[in-house]
């Protein structure tokens, strides 16, 4: 909105005198908002702080003592869930707005303290080996259970991660980088399945209209690893990368589909860095020795990447 709009708006009597003085400060930018700064520096506290700990334990352990800070750890993290329980707004299946502004904070202080909890308890008394599993699955369906019922994306992020780690499945730019994108051999098929599953679950639970705006989240993670997975059956298996690719531009085929419908820019990315990759594995894997046409290859796809990118970023907006 330009200050013109206000100023007509204004002479037009649609908005006070008052409204007027807000408004103008706002887009000639004498007033900014610092919400999403402050929302910065309140997750890197959390994260700071759930980290400070860690760390004061490794390095004092003996001086604490074991049994203390294992105390300490669990009354820390049942204070925030007990705060929790008691500010709480009651479970909507719509977006939920609590009281206080640090709410959120507090919540994931105590998701994040809960998993140092256990973490300790395996580290020292290796209380887990055995059922190593069944304990990831559970904390994957306790992060559920605190996700849904305080509205919070973090811990539900918490619980994805923690659910796909029970899979063995695992992404990390280091991953990425060494091209180790599954902890375990032959997991490709795995991270296919569980991505398409995770999002077709996640369409069945959006249309009964249960926390839509949790959405967005899910399919990030299952586009993610679903295109992860197809992209390293391509590299991992000369024989079968075949299949692997069609399932790679089918995944590229649903992000883009999705990012038309929803105007999500990074599903866009998704789809053509993806899409990208693989198609020029299939080239490579048909065109071997043919400098010339790499050379032109490169210039000729950055450029018309580089171009639809800016084209189309206006348009690809996500709907809040």
């Amino acid at each position: 909105m330009r200050l013109s709009i206000i100023k007509e708006l204004r002479e037009k009597a649609f908005i006070s005198q008052d409204q007027y003085n807000f408004l103008e400060s706002v887009f000639s930018g004498k007033i900014i908002s610092l919400y999403y700064e402050l929302r910065i520096v309140l997750y890197l506290g959390v994260m700071l702080f759930a980290t400070g700990c860690g760390i004061l334990i490794y390095k004092n352990i003996g001086e604490l003592g074991h049994l203390l800070t294992i105390i300490a750890l669990i009354a820390i993290t049942a204070g925030c869930f007990l705060y929790a329980f008691k500010k709480g707004n009651p479970y909507d299946d719509g977006k939920v707005t609590h009281a206080t502004a640090y709410f959120d904070y507090i919540v994931l202080l105590g998701s994040l303290l809960f998993v140092s909890v256990l973490t300790y308890l395996q580290f020292q008394y290796s209380l887990f080996d055995e059922t190593m599993g069944i304990t990831t699955l559970m904390t994957a369906a306790f992060f559920f259970l605190i996700a849904y019922r305080f509205d919070h994306l973090g811990v539900l992020s918490l619980g994805i991660t923690a659910f796909a780690s029970f899979w063995s499945l695992s992404i990390s730019p280091q991953k990425w980088y060494h091209g180790d994108f599954v902890d375990q051999a032959n997991l490709e098929f795995t991270a296919v399945l569980f991505g398409s599953t995770l999002a077709l679950l996640t369409f069945i639970i959006d249309r009964k209209n249960i926390k839509k705006h949790f959405t967005f989240t899910y399919l990030n993670f299952a586009a993610l690893i679903y295109l992860t997975g197809a992209l390293s059956g391509v590299f991992a298996d000369d024989d079968v990368y075949g299949y692997y690719l069609i399932a790679l531009f089918l995944g590229c085929g649903f992000s883009f589909w999705y990012a038309r419908t929803t105007r999500t820019f990074l599903f866009l990315l998704y789809a053509f860095i993806f899409g990208y990759i693989g198609f020029s594995f299939m080239l490579a894997d048909l065109i071997i020795d043919d400098v010339g046409f790499w050379f032109f290859y490169l210039l000729a796809s950055c450029g018309a990447f580089i171009y639809f990118i800016i084209r189309s970023k206006s348009y690809f907006k996500r709907a809040e």
